[in-house]
């Protein structure tokens, strides 16, 4: 597997079809995200794409040495989340941006440890509760999508994830 320094000097290089490999690698994420800091799923798809966009435009200009890519790209997407509350005129106190900022940066765990986390999903009790953690975190489905797709509310789907996460909780302490 090659590392993401390797891919991102291979798409400077000139193989840009390498990129599709960073945006798998962190599409979910990174919508998850911006919908965390604008509170809307669909501006956070849009986000994160916008997001995308202007790191391949920029990525000449990554330095892995200051920086992973996954923080530089999620400092992309939080200012341009940023903007986005500007442009909308929602109103957001700037102590809470900076909060909700430094809460969300993506975190990178020990593979053993993202290992261990899904297995204890896999196992949650009842088994809907699995269902709706993988499609809410690894999938990035809206609570929405997965009630639709379940066919129950969305209030229902809300109250499956409290639960699941407080299984996963004591499952993992």
């Amino acid at each position: 597997m090659q590392t993401e320094n390797h891919i991102i000097q291979a798409i400077i290089d000139g193989d840009t079809e390498q990129y599709r490999n960073l945006v798998s690698r962190y599409q979910t994420g990174l919508i998850i995200h911006c919908e965390h800091i604008v509170r809307n799923r669909a501006d956070a798809e849009d986000i994160a794409q916008e997001s995308f966009i202007k790191a391949y435009s920029v990525l000449h200009s990554f330095d892995p040495k200051k920086a992973k890519f996954s923080t530089w790209l999620y400092r992309i997407a939080t200012n341009k989340a940023i903007d986005h509350l500007r442009k909308s005129k929602k109103t957001m106190n700037v102590e809470d941006i900076q909060q909700l900022a430094d809460t969300t940066m993506p975190v990178q765990l020990p593979s053993d440890e993202i290992a261990a986390i899904r297995r204890a999903v896999a196992v949650l009790e009842p088994p809907v509760y699995s269902k709706v953690v993988t499609a809410y975190f690894w999938e990035g489905k809206s609570y929405q999508q997965i009630a639709q797709e379940m066919n129950v509310t969305t209030s229902t789907v809300g109250t499956w994830m409290r639960r699941a996460k407080l299984a996963l909780k004591e499952e993992i302490a």
